[in-house]
């Protein structure tokens, strides 16, 4: 798991809800550029700096069939729930 606090709460569960959102309505998970347009990301390096660390944290896990897709965990989801 990753030791540091998270950088920005808001930011993180502004991805959170917006991959959850997006895969609901579509049916596919969006790409990292579409998370970072979401999220207000100026960059897809920062985007997947994001990503990443939210995958060390164990809220996402990376597809098997994409490195680029990403999906919620149950711990995330709970996370979500806790938060309102």
């Amino acid at each position: 798991m990753y030791s540091r606090s998270p950088r920005n709460t808001q930011t993180r569960e502004l991805i959170l809800r917006y991959i959850l959102s997006f895969s609901n309505e579509t049916g596919r998970q969006p790409s990292v550029r579409e998370i970072g347009e979401a999220a207000g990301l100026m960059s897809t390096s920062t985007t997947a700096g994001y990503l990443q660390r939210m995958v060390n944290e164990g809220l996402l896990r990376q597809g098997t069939e994409s490195k680029r897709k990403y999906y919620l965990t149950r711990v995330a989801l709970m996370e979500m729930r806790q938060a309102g």
